[in-house]
């Protein structure tokens, strides 16, 4: 057990490093990607930024038991949402 020179335990110093380990090893199950390009003709960027809002909205609504992790958004119901508005979805690889 790591102590302090008062010879207390430190257990500030386990709690943080126990959620630095926590941290990492649910960073590894998330695979980032590119930013998603949505594209509709006669659509202004607003409308866009408006559209692609409500349904990230509404992907957090359906984040399941990714929701318990901050911010959790599920891309794939985000992407349906604005293929259904008429958005063509270009996801980079």
């Amino acid at each position: 057990m790591i102590r302090a020179p008062s010879g207390r335990p430190l257990r500030h110093v386990r709690i943080l490093l126990a959620a630095v380990l926590v941290a990492a090893l649910l960073g590894g199950c998330v695979t980032p990607r590119g930013k998603t390009v949505y594209e509709k003709p006669g659509v202004t960027d607003e409308q866009q930024k408006k559209d692609e809002a409500q349904c990230v909205q509404a992907a957090l609504d359906t984040a399941g038991a990714r929701a318990a992790t901050p911010l959790a958004v599920d891309r794939d119901a985000v992407d349906r949402c604005m293929r259904e508005r008429g958005y063509s979805v270009t996801v980079p690889k």
